[in-house]
């Protein structure tokens, strides 16, 4: 996918693309297998061509992309990674592709060892994300563990997978954007 002309969307053989797209968020982007399927046939019927997978790192998301066992967010659910790959696989056999966000809601636990974490609240993690090295270096190593993932049912990993063609590093954030009332609700040891 690329773009050229204006900013619209291009399949690499020169086909122009529009994308008339949803999004699903929380718990909706960890369906079952059966409800899978029909969710992907349903968002077919109705004309969609691109899910956006929002909140799958939300804590309020019961279940999410975290292991709930570990006290930290590095580790994946093996139950959500299997119904997230079956659902792409759905999404995928219907022609319809995936805008994958990556850090939306995440919720920091003790075991990450990230100062001051229970004092985050809203969009504050989104701005210290973007300066904090140990926020960083939490955030590349979610990035790596999720683009290697291998799918069982496409057979491909993430980072291969055509049907996946657009991402969003940290969703709605910007140093430039943010308010300085966002700035002040910083805990300390980020201001």
């Amino acid at each position: 996918l690329q773009t050229k002309e204006h900013g619209h969307f291009y399949f690499d053989y020169g086909t122009r693309v529009r994308f008339f797209g949803i999004n699903i968020q929380g718990p909706q982007t960890f369906p079952t297998h059966s409800e899978a399927e029909q969710f992907a046939e349903w968002l077919s019927k109705m004309g969609f061509n691109l899910v956006r997978l929002h909140h799958m790192d939300a804590r309020f998301s019961r279940p999410n992309i975290f292991d709930p066992e570990h006290e930290d967010t590095q580790h994946f659910s093996e139950e959500s990674l299997d119904r997230l790959d079956y659902f792409i696989y759905q999404l995928k056999q219907r022609g319809i592709y995936i805008y994958l966000d990556m850090l939306v809601s995440r919720k920091y636990r003790a075991q990450d060892q990230v100062p001051a974490y229970k004092k985050f609240s809203g969009g504050v993690r989104k701005i210290v994300s973007q300066f904090n090295p140990r926020l960083i270096e939490l955030q590349k190593k979610y990035a790596h563990d999720l683009w290697t993932h291998f799918n069982p049912y496409t057979k491909t990993l993430f980072i291969d997978e055509p049907a996946i063609d657009l991402t969003g590093i940290i969703n709605e954030s910007s140093r430039c954007k943010a308010s300085v009332k966002k700035f002040l609700r910083l805990p300390e040891y980020y201001q």
